[in-house]
């Protein structure tokens, strides 16, 4: 059977809707173009072109997969993230657009800062400490994880981004084994609760790694671990950004406010919802 690249790409958005996939148009893009290694461009102007057969037996098989419910990034290892492409796998959390606005928060943080540090908790493929060190070219980053696995994913991220000279690793849990004080200290920690967890979509759970998920009972375990040690860590007039569920702005507040941070204000997504902290070191 033969298929023009139109056709094959409407067979496949139809089978996506009707399995229930949320953007099944968009997947079915995605998915032709990195099996025929087409742009968007390219697949507009030759979308009337009959697909190789070899094209269309590898398109069928990631269409197979994603009707089984794989999300797009892992089933071509990657995803997208302030405008770079990261390497992903089951042993890190795939990052989410939400997450930049970490990123665009840093940046404005440490404009004015000479060879700025930064300090990545949870650090899982890199994408937070990985970008501020592409965008911010005298800055240096320690990334830690408790998964060594992740580590080898960030690593090879640093490699392909061109900044692994100013990226250091460790791994441990949280603050365990960490030495010196830095300018800004920035996390998207583990906070969905036990009961969210047992109910997160097939493309959550079976993909994401749970150790870079969940946070407890209330969520708030993490915060609570890493707050608790961070004055510590902080250099004088620096800075942490934490990425918050989007009901957790109270509870992660009252931490910071128990452990003595009283500089402390919240962000919102473009949605409205409060998924961002920044807590000034006042201590």
């Amino acid at each position: 059977m033969t298929l023009t690249l139109n056709a094959a790409k409407r067979i496949a958005a139809a089978q996506f809707r009707a399995a229930g996939l949320p953007s099944p148009g968009l997947d079915a893009r995605i998915l032709l173009g990195h099996a025929a290694g087409l742009s968007h461009a390219q697949m507009i102007a030759q979308g009337a072109d009959e697909l190789e057969p070899k094209i269309l037996a590898q398109f069928e098989g990631l269409t197979a997969r994603r009707i089984l419910r794989e999300p797009v990034d892992h089933i071509l290892g990657q995803r997208e993230f302030y405008g770079r492409a990261f390497k992903i796998s089951k042993d890190v959390l795939s990052p989410r657009p939400e997450t930049e606005m970490l990123i665009d928060a840093g940046l404005a943080l440490l404009k004015d800062i000479a060879n700025p540090r930064i300090l990545d908790l949870g650090t899982g493929s890199g994408a937070i400490a990985l970008t501020l060190l592409a965008e911010i070219k005298d800055a240096g980053a320690l990334g830690v994880d408790i998964s060594q696995p992740a580590l080898s994913i960030a690593k090879e991220n640093a490699d392909l981004l061109g900044v692994s000279a100013r990226a250091r690793w460790h791994m441990g849990s949280w603050f365990d084994g960490v030495e010196n004080r830095f300018d800004l200290i920035v996390s998207n920690p583990p906070y969905i609760t036990d009961a969210a967890m047992a109910e997160l979509a097939p493309e959550v759970s079976g993909f994401d790694p749970a150790l870079a998920l969940g946070g407890g009972a209330d969520g708030l375990g993490p915060y609570r671990a890493i707050i608790s040690k961070m004055g510590a860590y902080m250099k004088a007039g620096g800075a942490a950004l934490f990425e918050i569920g989007y009901d957790q702005k109270d509870g992660v507040l009252d931490i910071l406010k128990r452990a003595g941070f009283n500089d402390a204000t919240c962000a919102q997504d473009l949605g409205g919802h409060e998924r961002m902290i920044k807590v000034r070191n006042t201590l």
